[in-house]
């Protein structure tokens, strides 16, 4: 007996070692946001470090938790090993702290920035804060979908002829690909023409789903905009710039058909995330363009507004900002282009589809959200606001998150909410004006409660 309790806390003790230095290196990632020179690292290290960085108390409380049970079953008592390992999970308790600490930062910058798109009507925003039971409750219940809404599946945006290509060339489950879902609140029908948000995922170009929804899009479907979620083609024998045609092609379907959901096809605002966040620019800064509309050329591909998150904004990296090497990967295994990464042939086409370059003479109002821990460099944004603002006459509003890492957006978490309380007000501001009224504009709703008080 005496031998089966030497093994169950020897499992404890390594368990707990094994979860110890497994969060003191994850928390340090979450702190520094260190980019890795490979990319599936980086993927990891992101979707793993935003665990830590976004729900810090969390992460400090499942620790506390452990250690109170190491301490019952005795295992800390006999174990050295399990005793060094607490001493460790000080230092990792103090960088959790300071994470959530961080994240309240957030609350300040979305406040300066609200005040920056609304300083015509003189507002004062104040946002809850720990203060606040709203933001304890919301902190506790982060997973949210409003209640009243319909959901229409996987609705084909091809033609017969695209079916039949598409079909051809890389077979049926291609083609299922090829599809929107539409989000119509309850009390919105036909005819209502409510602003359109087209949204279109991330996933590194060839992963990832419509499904994949943060609470972006939660919240407008709660503020009765209609979500259109695009769906592209992941792996093609043509490669990129498959994908983006196939956005446009479900903005096609948008200007034809989201009327009988209750959307307006002259008030759509594109947005996206990562992958999809260049998706979503590019589809922005090429309206009407032939070469990447063949067959419905006279269709209108043009949006009134582009907000993306977390966005791939260039391509080309010449400045080799990002520490792994974006353009082989791109040219190598999305774009599926011959030759030489960085040969002259393909530098020109990296140019061509990264919007850094692409920003002259659009008429498009753009917001863009990066974090500054993002392996989707922050210097590039930055870059593309400065370029934008030389070159376009449009309106961009940039809004930098504090200790943000990769699509940090995506999560329910106080930084992610504060965000999202941000980009629907610029939504609203911009697109959502002639049904708008005092009460829409001091609402109070399912994910958060803000208001307004005037000076």
């Amino acid at each position: 007996m005496g031998l089966v309790i030497s093994l169950v806390r020897l499992t404890w003790a390594v368990s707990y070692a094994a979860f110890s230095l497994t969060s003191f290196i994850l928390t340090g990632f979450a702190i520094l946001g260190e980019r890795t020179p490979n990319r599936v690292a980086n993927v990891v290290l992101s979707l793993t470090s935003n665990q830590y960085s976004e729900f810090p108390l969390i992460m400090f409380f499942l620790d506390l938790l452990f250690q109170s049970w190491l301490s019952v079953t005795g295992t800390f008592h006999v174990s050295p090993m399990a005793r060094f390992f607490s001493y460790v999970n000080v230092i990792t308790a103090a960088g959790t702290l300071y994470l959530f600490k961080r994240s309240l930062e957030c609350q300040v910058v979305v406040e300066n920035f609200l005040g920056e798109i609304s300083k015509e009507n003189k507002t004062k925003f104040k946002l809850p804060g720990v203060t606040s039971p709203k933001f304890w409750k919301q902190f506790m219940n982060p997973f949210h979908w409003p209640r009243n809404f319909t959901l229409n599946e996987n609705i084909p945006y091809w033609t017969s002829k695209e079916q039949m290509y598409a079909m051809n060339t890389d077979g049926w489950e291609s083609v299922l690909e090829m599809a929107v879902d539409v989000y119509r609140p309850d009390n919105v029908e036909g005819g209502h023409d409510r602003p359109v948000l087209m949204y279109i995922h991330g996933g590194g170009w060839t992963s990832g789903s419509k499904k994949s929804i943060g609470p972006l899009v939660t919240e407008m479907i709660a503020q009765n905009w209609v979500v259109v979620a695009v769906n592209h083609r992941l792996k093609t024998k043509d490669g990129y710039p498959t994908q983006l045609i196939d956005c446009k092609r479900a903005l096609r379907w948008i200007r034809e058909e989201v009327q009988t959901f209750g959307g307006d096809p002259h008030n759509v605002v594109v947005t996206g995330d990562s992958s999809g966040g260049q998706l979503a620019v590019m589809l922005a800064l090429t309206p009407n363009d032939p070469a990447y509309q063949h067959g419905f050329e006279k269709v209108d591909t043009s949006v009134q507004g582009c907000l993306v998150q977390s966005a791939v904004l260039d391509l080309v990296d010449a400045n080799d900002y990002r520490a792994a090497n974006g353009r082989e990967r791109f040219i190598r295994e999305v774009a599926l282009r011959p030759g030489f990464p960085e040969s002259a042939e393909n530098i020109a086409f990296l140019k061509e589809h990264s919007p850094l370059y692409k920003v002259e003479g659009t008429n498009v109002p753009f917001l863009i959200v990066q974090g500054d821990l993002d392996t989707c460099p922050v210097e590039t944004a930055r870059d593309f606001v400065k370029e934008f603002r030389l070159k376009s006459t449009a309106s961009i509003n940039y809004l930098e998150i504090p200790g943000g890492h990769h699509c940090f957006e995506m999560y329910s978490s106080p930084r992610g909410w504060y965000t999202t309380i941000a980009t629907a007000e610029w939504l609203n501001h911009n697109f959502n004006q002639p049904g708008a009224s005092e009460n829409k504009i001091a609402r109070v709703h399912e994910l958060v409660e803000w208001w307004h008080e005037n000076n």
